[in-house]
């Protein structure tokens, strides 16, 4: 990456890292279960954070694209510091619900608006060439973050117990507000596709992904893997807890996963030819899902977890890179959270599947497996992908 593309994004770096501090996702679903939530609950709580996300997804990019990326990510760290109030407040299934919602405005308001926000600064200054080495770098941050918070978990609930990583994370939440408010926005050149009411601007959204077969392929493929993501973000949790895996790891896995997450941008990062991305990224993905099926060993589920998030990681970005390219500003964040509405209406889909067969952990993989086999749809296109400078 340009030393200038850095220094127009460092600001944005010290955010990602701070934010992402977030100490008690690693143990969040030993909090549910301690305070005895069910399996099934835990399922459909999953459920209704994802399926909250597709009547806030595209409203939330509208909102980032017309009110602005800024203001619109401190609204989704607004949301972050209200989710952890309702659980230190009151631990029971229905505060877990209503934070469960709460979190999906979080997830709403950042999604699309982030990778936005990354593409409108590099492109105020000419360097819009450099957006998957930046926004691969956005997410070493953030996941490096995530990776010491998850790490953070496991001790911190040694010398205390479930909700103290919650009472911790409200400090570096409040500090990333404070980063934001003094950070800019870009600004954005509007045209008449963004000037009419909100219906117009998703329809010219959609307009412009469907214009070109290439890109429509690039959109589906993005949503395919990103809905495995989820799934796994989501179950990889009840996955361990059904394969009796100590919980005394379940902060380290989750480190672990970041790291491959790490090493998924990083690959995405510094190997040029997008199709020599893929095509590692989608055997690493689709190889260790399946294994994931069969396996019991703590180890060795631990290590196809860390292989599974690297490829899929450095697959979403490859694919959002491509689509990024051929967005107008204005439609950008609506354009991705698009992608992630169709995403998360997979992630529904395969929920629902997993319920029915018991929510085993071989239903989990199975499901996520079909997902990421679908991501080959972007095949016939694939010399259509970007290929940066």
């Amino acid at each position: 990456m340009t030393e200038k593309a850095k220094k127009i994004l460092r600001p944005l770096y010290y955010y990602a890292f701070i934010e992402a501090l977030i100490f008690w996702y690693a143990i969040e679903k030993l909090l549910w279960d301690s305070s005895g939530v069910t399996t099934e609950q835990i399922v459909i709580l999953g459920i209704i954070a994802q399926s909250s996300q597709i009547l806030i997804e595209v409203p939330s990019s509208i909102i980032a694209d017309r009110w602005g990326r800024r203001k619109t990510l401190i609204a989704s760290s607004s949301f972050m510091l209200t989710a952890i109030v309702i659980v230190l407040a009151v631990q029971s299934l229905y505060s877990f619900l209503i934070m469960s919602l709460v979190w999906a405005f979080y997830f709403a308001f950042q999604s699309g608006t982030t990778n936005a926000y990354i593409y409108d600064l590099l492109k105020e200054q000419n360097e819009e060439s450099q957006y998957r080495k930046a926004a691969s770098r956005f997410s070493t941050f953030q996941l490096s973050g995530l990776l010491i918070s998850s790490l953070g978990a496991s001790i911190l609930i040694k010398f205390g117990d479930f909700l103290t990583p919650y009472w911790i994370t409200l400090v570096p939440t409040m500090v990333a507000i404070g980063l934001l408010i003094s950070m800019k926005d870009p600004p954005v050149e509007r045209t008449e596709e963004s000037m009419g009411n909100a219906l117009s601007h998703i329809k010219n959204a959609i307009r412009n992904v469907a214009a070109k077969r290439w890109l429509r392929l690039i959109f589906i493929a993005l949503a395919f893997v990103t809905a495995g993501r989820f799934i796994w973000f989501e179950y990889y949790q009840l996955f361990a807890l059904k394969r009796e895996v100590a919980a005394v790891l379940f902060g380290l896995m989750l480190a672990l996963i970041h790291i491959g997450n790490i090493a998924g941008s990083e690959f995405a990062h510094r190997v040029k030819s997008p199709n020599r991305v893929l095509i590692s990224a989608f055997s690493a993905m689709v190889l260790s899902t399946l294994a994931l099926a069969f396996v019991s060993n703590s180890v060795v589920i631990i290590l196809f977890l860390i292989m599974c998030f690297f490829g899929s990681q450095a697959s979403s970005i490859v694919l959002d890179e491509s689509l990024q390219h051929e967005t107008k500003s204005e439609l950008r964040a609506t354009t991705l959270s698009l992608a992630n509405l169709f995403s998360r209406i997979f992630f529904g889909i395969g929920a629902i599947v997993i319920i029915i067969l018991d929510a085993s952990p071989g239903a989990i993989s199975l499901v996520t497996l079909s997902l990421f086999l679908c991501v080959i749809i972007y095949t016939p296109v694939r010399e259509r992908l970007i290929t940066p400078d």
